[in-house]
Order: structure tokens, then C-alpha cells, then sequence
């Protein structure tokens, strides 16, 4: 594999455009290619990072022989048959949450990715800032002693367009509500520091506050609201909003049988709040060989790092294929559950 990762992005909103810009900073890697069917997006961070080639249609990016590996940051349903593509191209893959439609397309992607022996590495830009794997590793030692809950709340305020590229964000069934779009990052947050348990079933409802759309599907919802339960007996509660008028903060909170995770602190019940760096002496950690950002940090810096280090065989890719595909076990769980209005059990049909 060449020292440098030449790398392509697909799509070329909001996140893909973070993601040329976490490829530009990062080193070993270079942005080559970008494409969008939206001329004015993909020029515009073409120019904006000095990108040599631009693509209408994915696959000319695919042809590029310029490009080793490809994120695919647009939304899930068109993504499926990207993948695919991807792959079979002989490119490492960069796959953007929400990682799919259905948990089950995860199983597929792997099989893929085998078969053409090449990278395929999942999203949560969250897990890889060092303050989030500290508070895993810290979590993991005892330093709250055994969790047994987190308590997620949080409220994005933006109501999307129902027509362009924001279209798939007011249909339901495609994960681009309240939960699979913006909250999805805290619970994989809470559900990664516990140690990835499990799923055994979902208890879920939502509401469609504003809705924009009127198809079939049904409208995405604006208001989610559910409850895990995890293997051991480990649960954890969300709920999360697109449009909430208050001024309530975000909480990401995992309680311990001896202490807390609350605002990125650690808490213990006896003997008071500790220091971080006294919390962390507990974790044990394997470092990731990351560099030193540019201040300040893009978001995907060490997410775009790590995928680089992984194609070049140095870590093991972070989302795995296994984390993924159980995660969205539980998106679907909750989903399913506030579809039909009743507990779903998430014990059969695991991980195989």
C-alpha cells in the first residue's frame, strides 16, 4: 500500500465537506476527487481545498486512478449500491453514519469488502477524540465501578428542507430524524463507553411535530423517545428532538455503581469529584498512533486519520463491521418499536 492515502469523498455537503478538510490537514493523506450530482456543492470544496478532480457520477470517481479509498458521505439509501460499487472498484471504504437502512446491509458490505481484501471502516467521528477513548478506557478499569445506565437528552433545532439533498431527512424509515441523524452520535457515545453489550430489546415512541413529507413512508420523526435494554441488565434511555422550544441542555450521562460520566467528567460517590488525569491513571488504553491537529481540531480529523491508518494495516478499522452492524441492531430495535407501537426483542437474529 503507498505511504499516502489518496483519498475521494462522495458527497459534498455539510459533512463531506469536513471530511476534504480533515483530509487536507491530515498527513499521509490527500484529497484527489470529490463528486456530487450538486455542481455548486462539489465545486465549491473542490476549489475550496484545492481538489484536482471533480465528478458528477460517483463512478468516474471510482474509475480515478488517482483515488485508493473512498468516503461515502451521502445519505444511507443512495449509499447502499455505492458500496458495492466502491469495493468492487478496489477502493478502501469510508462509510458515513447512519451506516445504513437496515442493520442486515452491514452483513452484505463486509461480505464485500472480503471479498475485494480491502478497508471498510464505519463512522461516529465522536468515538475517536482522545477525551472520549480516556473516559472508555477509565470506564473500562472501574472507575465508576459497574454501569448499569446512561441517560442521553439532546436537541438539535433544525427543521430540514423536504425537497434537494435534505429530502431522505424527512422521510421515515430512512434513520434521518431526531435519532438516526443527530442523536445517533450520543448513544453510540454512551453504548461505546459501556463496552458495546449486547442488545436485547427496545421500548420506543415518536412524533412527527412538523411534518414535511406525505409519502407512503410516513413523515421522519421531529421527537424521539426510547429505552434499550442491554445485556447484564445494562439499559439506556434517550430522547432526543429536532425542535424543542426550550433552552435545555445536551446531557450524555452513564451512572456507575460507584460513580458517573456527566459533561465529559468523572464522579465518584465516595471520596468526591476526582481529577481526569487521576481517573485516567486507572485506563489501559492501546494508543492510536495519531499526529497533532491543526488548532482548531476539524471534527473528522481523527476519524480520517484513523481510517488512513487502518488501510495501511497499523489499527483495526474503528467503527468495526461487528459494532456496526450490532448498533444498528438497536436503531432498528427502536425504530421498529415506535412503528408498531409495542416492546421489540432484539435477542434473536444477533450476530452471526
Amino acid at each position: 500500500m503507498r505511504e499516502e492515502v489518496r483519498l475521494g469523498v462522495v458527497g459534498c455537503g455539510w459533512a463531506g465537506r469536513q471530511t476534504a478538510l480533515a483530509g487536507t490537514v491530515v498527513p499521509g493523506v490527500r484529497v484527489t476527487a470529490v463528486s456530487d450530482v450538486v455542481g455548486g456543492l462539489r465545486d465549491t470544496v473542490a476549489a475550496e481545498f484545492g481538489v484536482p478532480g471533480r465528478y458528477g457520477d460517483y463512478r468516474e470517481l471510482l474509475a480515478d486512478p488517482q483515488v485508493d479509498a473512498v468516503a461515502l458521505v451521502v445519505n444511507p439509501a443512495t449509499r447502499y449500491q455505492m458500496v458495492f460499487d466502491s469495493l468492487a472498484a478496489g477502493k478502501h471504504v469510508l462509510v458515513q453514519k447512519p451506516h445504513a437502512v437496515r442493520a442486515g446491509h452491514i452483513l452484505e458490505f463486509e461480505a464485500a469488502a472480503a471479498k475485494a481484501d480491502r478497508t471498510l471502516q464505519f463512522c461516529y467521528f465522536r468515538r475517536h477524540f482522545p477525551e472520549a477513548r480516556r473516559i472508555r478506557a477509565a470506564v473500562a478499569a472501574g472507575a465508576i465501578g459497574r454501569p448499569y445506565h446512561a441517560r442521553i437528552f439532546l436537541k438539535f433545532n433544525f427543521l430540514p428542507p423536504a425537497d434537494g439533498i435534505t429530502r431522505w431527512l424527512q422521510v421515515w424509515g430512512q434513520k434521518g430524524g431526531a435519532l438516526g441523524q443527530h442523536a445517533s452520535h450520543e448513544l453510540d457515545l454512551a453504548w461505546w463507553w459501556m463496552g458495546c453489550p449486547e442488545p436485547e430489546w427496545a421500548f420506543a415512541a415518536a412524533h412527527a411535530v412538523y411534518p414535511a413529507y406525505g409519502g407512503p413512508e410516513g413523515p421522519a420523526e421531529d421527537y424521539f423517545s426510547g429505552l434499550v435494554g442491554l445485556a447484564g441488565g445494562l439499559t439506556i434511555q434517550i430522547d432526543c428532538s429536532r425542535w424543542l422550544h426550550s433552552d435545555s441542555p445536551t446531557l450524555v450521562e452513564l451512572y456507575g455503581s460507584e460513580g458517573a460520566i456527566a459533561q465529559g467528567k468523572i464522579s465518584r460517590y465516595a471520596g468526591g469529584e476526582h481529577r481526569f488525569e487521576e481517573a485516567m491513571a486507572l485506563a489501559d488504553d492501546p494508543p492510536i498512533p495519531h499526529t497533532k491537529p491543526p488548532d482548531p481540531v476539524p471534527p473528522f480529523f481523527y476519524e480520517v486519520e484513523h481510517f488512513a491508518l487502518a488501510v495501511a494495516g497499523r489499527v483495526e478499522p474503528e467503527v468495526s463491521v461487528r459494532q456496526a452492524h450490532t448498533f444498528l441492531r438497536i436503531l432498528d430495535g427502536l425504530y421498529d418499536s415506535a412503528a408498531r407501537r409495542e416492546r421489540v426483542e432484539l435477542r434473536a437474529g444477533g450476530w452471526s
